[in-house]
């Protein structure tokens, strides 16, 4: 979970902040955004600061924090999709989490609830239809295939470190 905070914390902040930066979204919009954000950040910071502490806890922990990124992406989402196209890549980033940390099932489950919250927020601003509707299965099927993808690779790896431990 700490390569994922690495690496897509600092990825979510690019984009919320290109889509309130550049997008320029009402100034409503702007500072729900930076409130959520900010809870995310320092929610994300004491699970993982706590994680260790309470070793028993620690699987548990980490689909609270899988599940927690997917709550936050939906009012992020719904809020700044409009200004901002990319910001559909925050429903990736729990599904991801999810394929490195839990089973198969419980990685296809956080991505379907992904790729279908995604699909419910557009559609519920405005219709799906023709090239649009292409656009928008397009991402929700990204989002399924690449968490699926990256569930087996972190798998591949399981078994690799593994073997070379006579396991």
């Amino acid at each position: 979970m700490q390569m994922l905070s690495r690496y897509f914390t600092p990825f979510a902040l690019v984009l919320i902040l290109s889509a309130v930066y550049f997008g320029e979204p009402e100034p409503r919009a702007t500072k729900t955004a930076v409130a959520v954000l900010l809870s995310d950040v320092l929610l994300n910071w004491w699970i993982s600061r706590n994680q260790y502490r309470w070793a028993g806890w620690a699987g548990r922990l980490r689909q609270v924090q899988v599940w927690m990124n997917f709550v936050w992406a939906m009012p992020l989402f719904y809020l700044l999709y409009p200004y901002w196209g990319p910001m559909w890549l925050l429903f990736v980033l729990a599904p991801t989490a999810a394929a490195l940390t839990t089973s198969r099932l419980e990685t296809v489950l956080c991505a379907l609830a992904a790729a279908g919250t995604m699909i419910a927020i557009i559609y519920s601003r405005q219709p799906l239809e023709g090239a649009y509707l292409g656009m928008v299965i397009s991402h929700a099927a990204f989002i399924v295939i690449f968490s699926l993808f990256i569930h087996s690779l972190a798998q591949t790896a399981l078994r690799l470190r593994d073997s070379n431990r006579g396991i």
